[in-house]
């Protein structure tokens, strides 16, 4: 890959990323307002899947950009940060006697 090439990429796995986020959010907010006729209340875990859903594919797009580029170093703290994240999302069903 030429160094343009890498510059190209990245810039777009950088776009997509942030892409990627704003668009759950507001796929999670939509879940939160949108009526439903489930007697039963999911919304709020919905947009949180969602939510986690959109971290962990950001969390990719930012590992990619990280290890191609290997800078700035503060894309290592945002994907450490976000594996956190995505770990502490998956607790739930680990212990689904607990949270449901």
């Amino acid at each position: 890959m030429m160094p343009d090439d890498a510059l190209r990429l990245t810039r777009r796995l950088a776009f997509f990323s942030i892409a990627v986020v704003l668009l759950g959010v507001a796929l999670a907010l939509y879940v939160l307002v949108a009526p439903t006729s489930s007697p039963i209340d999911i919304g709020g875990i919905l947009a949180l899947a969602v939510l986690w859903l959109t971290n962990l594919i950001s969390m990719a797009l930012n590992a990619v950009y990280w290890f191609i580029r290997r800078s700035p170093k503060e894309v290592r703290v945002t994907v450490a940060v976000q594996a956190v994240l995505a770990v502490v999302g998956l607790i739930p069903l680990v212990w689904t006697d607990t949270f449901f």
